[in-house]
């Protein structure tokens, strides 16, 4: 009888991929999860000094940044 190891990618919850918490979003990602348009999401990453990463010809956003800036919002709203 063989058993099988659990496989971590099989057993990953498809909420978990799509997380905002995962280590890089892509620009028009972070567009899409903020509600703004790629554009619109740019001026705001240049205006709000929004760090972000280049890894080879792309621009990422860090998670945690991400979700700090959410956050920032959040409490300006309040």
């Amino acid at each position: 009888m063989h058993i099988r190891p659990p496989n971590r990618r099989t057993d990953m919850k498809m909420t978990d991929a799509l997380s905002p918490k995962r280590t890089f979003l892509d620009i028009p990602n972070a567009a899409e999860l903020a509600g703004f348009s790629v554009r619109h999401f740019r001026r705001i990453i240049e205006e709000e000094r929004i760090r972000i990463v280049q890894i080879g010809r792309k621009f990422f956003i860090l998670g945690a940044d991400f979700e700090r800036w959410q956050a920032s919002k959040r409490a300006k709203l309040s």
